[in-house]
C-alpha cells in the first residue's frame, strides 16, 4: 500500500516527508484482525473534516477496493463517508470539489448497489443512503434497488431503499414513478408509506386527490396535483397538500405523507412550508409523531413548528425540546399541558422576569390553580404594565393566591396604581383600567364579593360593561342587582357585547329563553364554515345553558357531521369540535 494506485505517492498527497505518511498504515489496520476501531476512527475524522479533497479522492478509491474485506462497521463507515462527501459536493461545502471526486462517488454508488442485498440490515441501509446522496443516473442501480425492495424485511431499511429509488429515478429523468412503487403506499409501516410518497414526490408522480372520498362531498373533489422534482413545483405540491388538509377532515390517503416528505426536502422553502403545516396539524399528526422526532436537529422556526405539533398531541418527548427552545423568539406558544407545570415552571419563572412576560402570563392563565408556585412573581408584576394580566392569572389560581389579597384590594379600591412603563416611576394619572379585573381577582382568592360588586356594578352602570361581562357572569346570582343594567346590552350593535350580555344575563337571572334567543343568531357563521373566537364562545355559552338551549342542536350536529373543516384551519376546527361535543352532551 505504498502507492495510491494512481501514480501519486501518499507522502505527496499528505504533504509530509517520505516515510512519515499515515494513510497506508491506517488502511492496513482496517484489514488487520485485532486492530479494533482505531484505524477507522482516525481515517473517518481526516476524510470528513481535515484532509484536502485530492487526498480524499485517493483514499476513497482505495477504500472501495478494500470494501469486500471489511467487516460490518467498516463497510457502513465507507458507505456513510461516500454519502457525506456527496452531500458536501452538492452543497459546495468544505472545498469538496476536486479532480476525480464526482467519478469516485459514482464508483461508490455502484459499490453500494452491490451491497443492497448484504445479510446485515445496517449495511443495506447505509448502501441505500449512499445511493440516495450520490444520485447518479444508473439504470443498474435502480434495478438493484427495485429487486431488493421486493424482498426487504426491515421496514426502516426498506424506507431508505424507496427514498434512494426516487432520487435515481429523478436523475434518470423519469416522467413519473414506476408502478412498482404503488404497493408501498399501503404498507403497514408509516415510515415505508412516507418513503414511498417521498419517492413519488422526487421522481415526478401524481398525488391522489386531496378531497375526501365520501359520497356527501364527492362534488367537492378536485383534480390530481402533479408532483415533480422541480423545487418550485415540489413546494407548490406541499402547499396544495396543506390546503387540502386545512379544508377536509378526511383527506385522501397519502396527503399527509406528501407534507411529511417535504420536511426533509433540500429546498429550504419547501421544507419550511411543510414544517408550518405540521406545526398546525393538531391531532392529525399523532400517527406520524415518530417521524417528526428525527427532525429535531433543525434550527430556528422550523424546529419550533415541530415542538408545537408534538405539544399539541401531548407527546412527552416535546417537553425537553421545549425547555431547550423556550426562550426562542419564534416559540410562540399560547398554552402548555397542565401536567407539565412542575417541570416547566422553573423555566417560565425565569422568562416571567425577562423578555417573555406576556407569553408566560398566557400560559399561566390556562393552568389555573396549578400556577400557584408563580404567585410571588405575579405579585411583583402588580406594580408593572402587566398588572391587569397578572391580576387575572391570580384570580384563576383562586385561594392558592391568597397572599396577593392585600395588593389586589389596593388596586381594586384605587389606592395603588401600577407603573405605566417598565423601569419608570410614572404611574397612571387617572383611574386604572384594570380595577375591575383586580376586584374580580380579589373575590376569587378571598371569597369576598364586595369589591367586585362595587367595581363591576359601577362599570355596568357607566356603560363600560363589555370588558367586565365575563366577570359579572362568574359572579352569577351575587350580581343579580345589576341585571336591569345588562338588559339593554342584549340588543347592542356590537356582537361581542351581545354575546357577553346574554351569557351574564342567564347566569344572573336564570332566564335561559332570553339568553338563547340572543345567542342563536350568532351561530350564523357556521353556515359558511367560519368559526372565529366569537363562535367558540357562543357554543360554550349555549353548552353551559344545557337543555334549554336544545334549539342549537341541529346546527351543532351538522358541525360534527361535516367533512369540510370550519375556520380554514385544523387547530380552529378541532377546537370547535371539542366545544361542540361538550355542548351537545350538556343538551342531551
Amino acid at each position: 500500500m505504498s502507492g495510491t494506485g494512481g501514480g501519486t505517492p501518499w507522502h505527496v498527497l499528505e504533504k509530509v516527508r517520505e516515510g512519515r505518511e499515515e494513510i497506508p498504515g491506517l488502511l492496513r489496520g482496517l484489514v488487520t484482525p485485532g486492530s479494533g476501531r482505531v484505524p477507522w476512527s482516525a481515517l473517518d475524522y481526516r476524510l470528513r473534516w481535515t484532509d484536502p479533497p485530492e487526498l480524499v479522492v485517493a483514499v476513497l478509491r482505495r477504500l472501495l477496493d478494500l470494501l469486500a474485506q471489511l467487516d460490518e462497521a467498516g463497510r457502513t463507515g465507507v458507505l456513510d463517508l461516500v454519502a457525506a462527501r456527496a452531500v458536501m459536493l452538492r452543497v459546495g461545502a468544505f472545498r469538496a470539489e476536486a479532480p476525480g471526486m464526482s467519478e469516485v462517488l459514482v464508483d461508490g454508488q455502484r459499490a453500494a448497489a452491490g451491497l443492497l442485498a448484504d445479510s446485515r440490515a445496517g449495511v443495506r441501509s447505509s448502501a441505500a443512503r449512499a445511493i440516495e446522496e450520490v444520485r447518479a443516473a444508473d439504470p443498474a442501480t435502480l434495478e438493484a434497488l427495485r429487486r431488493q425492495a421486493t424482498v426487504e424485511t426491515d421496514p426502516a431499511t426498506l424506507a431508505r431503499h424507496l427514498i434512494a429509488a426516487g432520487e435515481v429515478l429523478a436523475a434518470l429523468g423519469a416522467s413519473g414513478p414506476p408502478g412498482w412503487l404503488d404497493p408501498w403506499l399501503r404498507h403497514y409501516d408509516p415510515h415505508v408509506r412516507l418513503a414511498a410518497r417521498s419517492a413519488r414526490l422526487t421522481s415526478g408522480g401524481a398525488t391522489p386527490d386531496g378531497a375526501p372520498t365520501t359520497t356527501a362531498t364527492a362534488t367537492a373533489t378536485t383534480t390530481a396535483t402533479p408532483l415533480t422534482r422541480s423545487p418550485d413545483e415540489r413546494r407548490a405540491t406541499v402547499k396544495e397538500a396543506g390546503a387540502r388538509l386545512r379544508r377536509w377532515r378526511t383527506p385522501a390517503a397519502g396527503t399527509w405523507e406528501t407534507v411529511l416528505a417535504g420536511l426533509s426536502d433540500d429546498e429550504i422553502l419547501t421544507s419550511h412550508e411543510a414544517h408550518g403545516i405540521v406545526g398546525r396539524g393538531g391531532s392529525a399528526v399523532a400517527p406520524y409523531a415518530d417521524l417528526l422526532v428525527p427532525h429535531r436537529w433543525r434550527a430556528g422556526e422550523r424546529a419550533d413548528h415541530l415542538v408545537r405539533a408534538l405539544m399539541g398531541i401531548g407527546d412527552p418527548r416535546a417537553l425537553p425540546w421545549y425547555l431547550k427552545r423556550a426562550d426562542s423568539s419564534w416559540m410562540e406558544v399560547e398554552s402548555l399541558p397542565v401536567e407539565w407545570a412542575p417541570s416547566v415552571m422553573p423555566a417560565l419563572l425565569v422568562q416571567l422576569a425577562g423578555r417573555r412576560t406576556e407569553r408566560v402570563l398566557r400560559i399561566l392563565t390556562g393552568w389555573g390553580p396549578a400556577a400557584a408556585p408563580a404567585v410571588p412573581e405575579l405579585m411583583g408584576l402588580l406594580d408593572t404594565p402587566y398588572a391587569r394580566t397578572a391580576a387575572g392569572v391570580l384570580g384563576r389560581i383562586g385561594p392558592g393566591a391568597v397572599d396577593a389579597a392585600d395588593l389586589l384590594a389596593a388596586l381594586a379600591k384605587g389606592e395603588l396604581r401600577p407603573r405605566r412603563f417598565a423601569g419608570s416611576e410614572d404611574r397612571e394619572p387617572r383611574r386604572w383600567h384594570g380595577v375591575q379585573t383586580a376586584a374580580w381577582a380579589y373575590w376569587r382568592v378571598t371569597g369576598d364579593p364586595g369589591p367586585a360588586l362595587d367595581a363591576l356594578g359601577a362599570a355596568t352602570r357607566g356603560g363600560l360593561a363589555r370588558p367586565v361581562l365575563s366577570h359579572l357572569a362568574e359572579l352569577g346570582p351575587l350580581a343579580a342587582g345589576y341585571a336591569d343594567a345588562l338588559k339593554p346590552l342584549l340588543g347592542s350593535l356590537g356582537e361581542w357585547t351581545r354575546v357577553g350580555a346574554a351569557e351574564a344575563w342567564w347566569r344572573l337571572t336564570g332566564d335561559a329563553e332570553t339568553a338563547v334567543a340572543t345567542l342563536l343568531p350568532e351561530l350564523h357563521p357556521l353556515s359558511e364554515h367560519r368559526a372565529g373566537p366569537l363562535v367558540l364562545r357562543v357554543v360554550t355559552a349555549l353548552g353551559a345553558i344545557g337543555r334549554p338551549a336544545a334549539a342549537a342542536v341541529p346546527p351543532l350536529t351538522e358541525v360534527l357531521a361535516s367533512e369540510r373543516r370550519y375556520g380554514g384551519d385544523i387547530l380552529r376546527d378541532e377546537e370547535l369540535c371539542r366545544v361542540v361535543r361538550t355542548a351537545l352532551a350538556a343538551m342531551d
